[in-house]
């Protein structure tokens, strides 16, 4: 087979997935939003089922648990800390932290409504708080009405300690991730940290990556063009002058492992500190 029928191939499937994608958050989303909305049939204990889980793949309550352990080892957890989690998805960390630190003050936001009425029904305590937001994303809420790029979060200014951008930014176009990033600082408070989860794309030359990273859109490298927001990856240039630009500094850089290497996460990791 030539190069040209597997680039023909490699298109029509992309094109596939992208309207199951939308099938699945577009129109079957509504109806699980609805069904936990309405009825206790999901009661929210333990996992949630495979039905509605979009946190991946694997033991959601053990991954959670390896997710909390990399946060606290890589920036801390005190019971006196204020943490926001930017895109919490179905509450694979937020369930982790509950299970660590039951008496923190956390505030978690996400554009997939039923997965913050299953961290609801999953987490009934009075310093837990889930909040959905209609935010446009082509991957994960291609029906939203609110514009990414445009968006301000709806926490007042140096109210947490620490931000979690867990698995965020790797689904996100560039005006959007400068957008976000500049609304996580204003709500970080001086000294605070963000822990992120991104793709550093110059680690793709390595033998055994799971993305090639192969187009360019602005500063982001896209897996595919038909789902742009698929995967999506940011040079460590990139992140160090959007992190000067806003008055912080990159702590720590660690690998992950979907470079083909070892690593704390499958996606890289930075720790960014607010200074100014």
């Amino acid at each position: 087979m030539g190069s040209g029928s597997v680039r023909k191939g490699l298109q029509i499937r992309g094109h596939v997935d992208k309207v199951a994608r939308y099938v699945k958050y577009g129109i079957i989303a509504p109806v699980l939003s609805a069904i936990l909305r309405r009825t206790p049939w999901l009661d929210g204990r333990g996992a949630p089922p495979d039905l509605v889980n979009f946190s991946g793949q694997g033991d959601f309550v053990a991954l959670g648990d390896v997710l909390v352990a990399s946060i606290e080892n890589s920036v801390g957890l005190t019971d006196e800390m204020r943490i926001l989690d930017v895109g919490c998805g179905i509450g694979r960390v937020a369930t982790g932290i509950y299970r660590r630190r039951p008496g923190i003050a956390y505030v978690g936001f996400d554009v997939v409504e039923y997965g913050i009425l299953w961290c609801r029904k999953a987490i009934r305590a009075p310093n837990f708080q889930f909040d959905h937001h209609d935010i446009y994303n082509s991957f994960y809420n291609p029906r939203g009405r609110i514009r990414p790029e445009t968006f301000r979060f709806p926490y007042a200014d140096n109210s947490f300690d620490l931000v979690l951008i867990i698995s965020v930014y790797t689904h996100m176009l560039e005006s959007p991730v400068r957008q976000y990033f500049g609304e996580t600082i204003r709500c970080l408070d001086h000294g605070g940290r963000i822990y992120l989860t991104t793709f550093l794309p110059e680690r793709r030359a390595l033998q055994g990556a799971s993305f090639s990273f192969a187009h360019r859109h602005g500063a982001a490298a896209l897996e595919r063009l038909e789902e742009p927001e698929l995967a999506v990856g940011y040079s460590l240039e990139f992140w160090r002058d959007l992190v000067a630009e806003h008055g912080a500094e990159i702590q720590t850089s660690i690998p992950g492992s979907w470079a083909g290497t070892e690593g704390a996460d499958f996606q890289d990791i930075l720790v960014i500190r607010k200074i100014a």
